[in-house]
């Protein structure tokens, strides 16, 4: 008796989990990717708006200048922002140095995208288990999850692993579709796989209608000078329909605007039709026809006609034989099979695809697709709608569209130009960010983010374009992992734009491959000496690669490809050791696939050895090398060694002020608590009443006081006596006008980036140096703190103006180690420079320095 296969996905689901989470939270976030998109979704936390993206920086390091974001779709900002949400991280943007403050930060950013990438591997588990065998599936498993590019790239905060995850998943739903289709829909007791595949679809289209209504009740669109109908009406109308319209009454209903035209036309020709009754006149048979009962061909027809009639004039015997191209055309089929269900499952995924990266995607699995018809000649199933390209269309467009539409409403033509041309268009055509290549520029990447599995390539791809039957299943199955491996090796070679890490979603069809050569040893065949041999020296050249350039695998998902690894003192960090034992033994089970009477032995060792490569990876280099890649480490020195002088309130309306302080003999507000905080020290509030031009300042105070408890993030002090009667004018009470929220910032010494743009600084400060949060950047010039300018004119400017850099304090320098020592001589003040030190070393690519004005 087979066995069930629900407790055993979990099982698949659960074993990825426990091989690719753990440890996510040891090591600081890799600059400048994951915290460039981590302050984006961030700020989203901030604002609440999470339908623009925002980025509250520029590499001017001008304080009015913000270059925003608008390189990326929204999916991977929602999956960080989800996640800090659940660690609880980040609540309107975050207390200062709260991101500093413990390893759930990089856990609340890190897990979306494993739990991603586990969902890949369960559903093509899934997929292997169903059409196959299970054993391929578990092998399957173990070399696309072990391979190290995609396990190391799974626990990175980068959209690239979501948008692997959907294309794994849209193959291995077509793979079913074609293969295992065409039975009944499955029934689940009282429910059946459509209100699953349905039920899902229909909550992401209503989750999109209540966000786009709020969110153009509250926030205007900008992408046109004149007035339009309201987006809060329209765009979730438009959601609505297409997700309604997958349903064939939907369908038809949405067609009505070309169904009646149509019919019109229909009747001034006078043309005989189908269900006409002697003596009707055309007229009413067209009303007759758009009213229950519905005549669906006639109706196809009508529809037809409306989309054509504005191009072509035709008399009406022209139109008599259209009723079955109309039907093919424009028809949806009832949804009957197990087929539909997965095509649309795939389709959806497309359009989750394309929320994580854009198109690159959908051009593998449409690639993959068109393969399929070409090599297996299925026109005819494509003319007659077995691969529902109608439904799937608007299934897709259901997902994608409505997130593009709003953003485009806002972010207008700087937007669509910027994202469009600039980062789908022309990285596909031309090539940005000075990265073109070949397509010899992927053959090192796949070698060293496979590793052992690469050097099983050669015989793989020999083993399948040999052993690829088309007469049976698993032949079949195999030949479409030869095929996606081709697609997307050829979509992304042919891509201008070329980093390292942009050949992921190949991957997991080359390791798929490797998987079916795997499954053919443990069936009894024997890898041939010669391929053994290629495969023992493919690794060790491999494994020399890296013991020599160990920054090659975390090179695998970052900017810069020139960064040292950290080889000389007093880091001298050197992986090679672990790399030579896991090559050496590697080489050595590879060697021994060829032995027939050690083949199933030496198939356990090559597979222990590839869960081991990955297992080291995850757990030892990634610790090693994460510290020298991000500045989080440093940044929380800073927090943990500056001192804290207060907290600045700027209020906007004196009824805010009024609730905040009446009946009050005591204030709290959070921060990261320093090491030099004690019980007793001095503190200070300052606080503002700002007109409502927001520049003009109507009333101020400032309130001393001293700490009297201090708590795992939050500062109370209690005001001097008679401190608080400064407040007294304030105390009356006034009518409430519409303002924005206070700003509240804590007063501190401050960390000054100079001469830096990596992104890190930005997210682990909380968008303090750049003047504190979005809504406070123009109102707390003190506060921004970047400068980016190699010309030094901001830096000395700032340092200079007593207003905004109080001497007698404590600055804090971040920037590349080796600029650091550079700053001392370019300080204003003797005493600046004689202070000058040292404060963090952890990282060989970030230092903090400081120094007392």
């Amino acid at each position: 008796m087979r066995r069930p296969l629900a407790y055993e996905v979990v099982f698949a689901a659960l074993v990825s989990l426990v091989v690719l989470a753990p440890g996510i939270w040891g090591y600081t976030l890799v600059d400048p990717w994951e915290t460039h998109y981590g302050e984006v979704a961030r700020t989203m936390r901030e604002t609440h708006d999470y339908v623009h993206t925002d980025w509250p920086g520029t590499g001017t390091g001008k304080i009015g200048d913000n270059e925003g974001f608008r390189s990326k779709p929204a999916l991977m900002f929602w999956m960080m922002s989800a996640g800090m949400w659940a660690a609880g991280v980040a609540g309107d943007g975050g207390y200062s140095g709260e991101l500093c403050a413990s390893a759930r930060t990089m856990l609340a950013l890190r897990l979306p995208f494993v739990l991603s990438a586990v969902a890949g591997l369960t559903i093509l588990w899934w997929m292997l288990a169903r059409l196959v065998h299970r054993r391929l599936a578990w092998l399957a498993l173990l070399v696309v999850g072990s391979a190290p590019m995609y396990c190391l790239v799974a626990r990175s905060a980068i959209p690239d692993m979501p948008l692997v995850a959907c294309t794994i998943g849209a193959v291995s739903l077509f793979a079913l579709a074609v293969e295992d289709g065409d039975r009944p829909i499955t029934r689940f007791r009282r429910l059946d796989a459509r209100h699953v595949v349905l039920g899902i679809a229909a909550a992401f289209a209503a989750l999109q209608i209540a966000v786009a209504a709020v969110y153009f009740t509250h926030h205007e669109q900008r992408a046109f000078d004149r007035p339009i109908p309201d987006p809060a009406l329209w765009l979730p109308l438009l959601i609505a329909a297409l997700a309604c319209a997958q349903a064939r009454d939907g369908w038809t209903a949405l067609r009505l605007p070309f169904i009646l035209p149509g019919g019109i036309v229909a009747a001034i020709l006078d043309e005989p039709m189908p269900a006409r009754r002697r003596g009707q006149s055309a007229w009413r048979h067209v009303f007759d026809d758009v009213l229950a009962p519905w005549d669906r061909h006639a109706l196809d027809r009508y529809a037809l006609r409306g989309i054509l009639f504005p191009f072509v004039w035709a008399d009406g015997g022209a139109w008599r034989d259209t009723a079955t191209a109309a039907a093919r055309l424009l028809d949806l089929r009832p949804l009957t099979t197990m087929r539909q269900l997965y095509l649309l499952g795939c389709y959806f995924l497309l359009g989750i695809s394309i929320l994580a990266k854009g198109p690159p995607g959908l051009a593998v699995v449409a690639l993959v697709g068109a393969l399929h018809v070409l090599l297996y000649a299925r026109w005819r199933a494509l003319y007659e709608g077995a691969f529902e390209l109608k439904r799937g269309l608007l299934m897709l467009l259901a997902v994608a569209l409505p997130w593009h539409v709003a953003m485009f409403l806002r972010g207008g033509v700087a937007w669509k130009d910027e994202y469009l041309y600039t980062h789908i268009l022309n990285r596909a055509a031309s090539g940005v960010d000075n990265s073109p290549g070949t397509f010899a520029y992927y053959t090192s990447q796949i070698g060293h983010g496979m590793w052992l599995w690469a050097a099983l390539l050669p015989a793989a791809l020999t083993a399948a374009f040999l052993r690829s039957d088309r007469t049976t299943r698993a032949g079949r199955v195999r030949f479409l992992a030869v095929t996606w491996a081709i697609a997307a090796t050829a979509v992304f070679c042919l891509v201008q734009t070329k980093f390292h890490h942009y050949i992921l979603p190949a991957i997991p069809p080359l390791a798929l491959l490797v998987a079916f050569l795997l499954e053919d040893l443990a069936a009894g065949r024997r890898l041939h000496p010669l391929f053994a041999a290629l495969a023992a020296g493919i690794a060790l050249l491999i494994c020399r690669d890296l013991m020599h350039e160990p920054d090659r695998w975390i090179e695998m998902f970052t900017y810069r490809y020139d960064r040292p690894w950290p080889h000389a003192a007093p880091y001298e960090i050197d992986p090679s050791d672990g790399f030579l034992a896991l090559g050496v033994a590697g080489a050595i089970a590879l060697a021994a696939l060829a032995v027939r009477r050690a083949a199933l032995v030496a198939l356990l060792a090559v597979g222990v050895t590839g869960l081991a490569v990955a297992v080291w990876a995850l757990q030892i280099y990634m610790p090693l090398a994460g510290t020298h890649w991000g500045m989080g480490d440093a940044v929380r020195t800073y927090y943990r060694e500056r001192t804290v002088y207060g907290q600045k309130l700027i209020y906007f309306d004196a009824a805010d002020l009024r609730d905040d302080w009446i009946g009050r003999d005591r204030w709290t507000f959070e921060t990261f608590i320093p090491d030099t905080l004690q019980l007793g020290q001095p503190i200070a509030i300052d606080l503002e009443l700002r007109e409502p031009d927001e520049r003009t300042v109507a009333f101020a105070a400032r309130l001393t006081g001293t700490t009297t408890a201090i708590g795992d993030h939050t500062i109370t002090m209690s005001p001097s006596p008679g401190e608080l009667d400064k407040l007294a004018p304030m105390m009356a009470p006034t009518e409430r006008r519409r303002s924005r929220a206070p700003v509240r910032a804590v007063d501190a010494d401050r960390l000054l980036a100079w001469q830096l743009y990596w992104r890190g600084e930005n997210f682990w400060s909380g968008g303090e140096i750049w003047g504190h949060h979005a809504t406070a950047r123009d109102l707390l010039p003190e506060m921004k703190t970047s400068f980016v300018r190699v010309d030094n004119v901001e830096l000395l400017r700032y340092l200079k103006d007593p207003q905004r850099a109080p001497l007698g304090r404590r600055y804090f320098v971040i920037t590349e180690e080796g600029r650091i020592q550079n700053l001392r001589q370019l300080l204003p003040t003797v005493r600046a420079r004689e202070s000058f030190q040292l404060v963090d070393t952890t990282s060989n690519k970030f230092t903090i320095g400081s120094f007392t004005l």
